[in-house]
C-alpha cells in the first residue's frame, strides 16, 4: 500500500451534501393531500412507479426507508430515508431500471406524476423542485463516479467512506463486508482480504464485522 499525502485518494470524491429537507418537506406537504397510501404488508414490499391505470406515479416516503435495486443485476443502488420523493424527476424508461422495496414499518403514499407537476406549478414550488432535482442528480453522479471504471480497491475505499458517514446506530447494525457486497459485483474473498489488510495496517477499526472508524487516510494504492 502506498500513500501520497499531497494527492487525494483516487477512489474518493466529495460526497453530495445533505438532502434539502426544507424543499422536500414543502413538496411533500403539497402532494400528500392528493396521494393514496401504499400498503406495506411484508418485510420487502415491492413498490412500483406505474399506477393501475398505466400512468406513471411518484412515491412519497413519509416514514422509514425504501431500498433501491438495479433491475439489471439486482445490486443495491441506494437506500432512501424519509422524507423522500421517488420518481418525480424520473422518466418511464429510467424508472424501469430500478426496483423499489419498502419495509413493513415504512409509511408510503403515491400520486400521479402529472398531478404532482400541476401542484408544483399551482403552488409556485419551482425553487423547491430545483433543489430536489439538484440533490438527486448529485447522488447519481456520485454513485457513477464511485462505481464506473474503478478497481476493487477503489470501490471498497469509497464504500468504507460512505459507511463512515452513516449514523453510528446504522453502522452498528450492518456488516461492512455485506454493505460492500450488496452494492458491488466484487468477490467476497477479495473484499475480505482488502478489509483485513486495511485493518492490520491500522487504517480501519472493524469489530465483529462492523466498521467502528477509519483511523487514518486510506492508501492511494493497494
Amino acid at each position: 500500500m502506498k500513500t501520497n499525502s499531497n494527492i487525494p485518494h483516487k477512489g474518493k470524491k466529495s460526497p453530495p451534501g445533505q438532502k434539502p429537507l426544507e424543499a422536500i418537506t414543502r413538496l411533500v406537504d403539497a402532494f400528500l393531500p392528493h396521494s393514496s397510501p401504499v400498503v406495506s404488508d411484508d418485510a420487502n414490499t415491492l413498490i412500483t412507479m406505474n399506477a393501475e391505470d398505466g400512468h406513471q406515479q411518484i412515491i412519497l416516503l413519509l416514514e422509514g426507508e425504501i431500498k433501491v435495486y438495479r433491475s439489471s443485476d439486482n445490486l443495491l443502488y441506494g437506500i432512501a430515508t424519509a422524507p423522500a420523493i421517488l420518481g418525480l424527476m424520473t422518466s418511464e424508461y429510467s424508472s424501469s431500471s430500478f426496483i423499489f422495496k419498502g419495509k413493513k414499518e415504512s409509511k408510503v403514499s403515491a400520486l400521479s406524476r402529472e398531478t404532482a407537476i400541476d401542484l408544483i406549478v399551482d403552488n409556485e414550488l419551482v425553487r423547491e423542485l430545483i433543489a430536489y432535482s439538484t440533490s438527486f442528480t448529485d447522488y447519481r453522479s456520485y454513485h457513477s463516479d464511485l462505481m464506473i471504471n474503478r478497481t476493487a480497491y477503489d470501490i471498497i475505499c469509497g464504500l468504507l467512506q460512505e459507511m463512515e458517514r452513516l449514523p453510528e446506530e446504522i453502522r452498528r447494525k450492518n456488516s461492512m463486508a455485506n454493505f460492500i457486497l450488496e452494492r458491488s459485483n466484487l468477490a467476497r474473498s477479495g473484499v475480505m482480504k482488502i478489509l483485513a489488510d486495511l485493518r492490520v495496517g491500522g487504517y480501519i477499526d472493524i469489530q465483529n464485522g462492523k466498521l467502528i472508524a477509519i483511523n487514518k487516510r486510506l492508501p492511494d494504492e493497494y
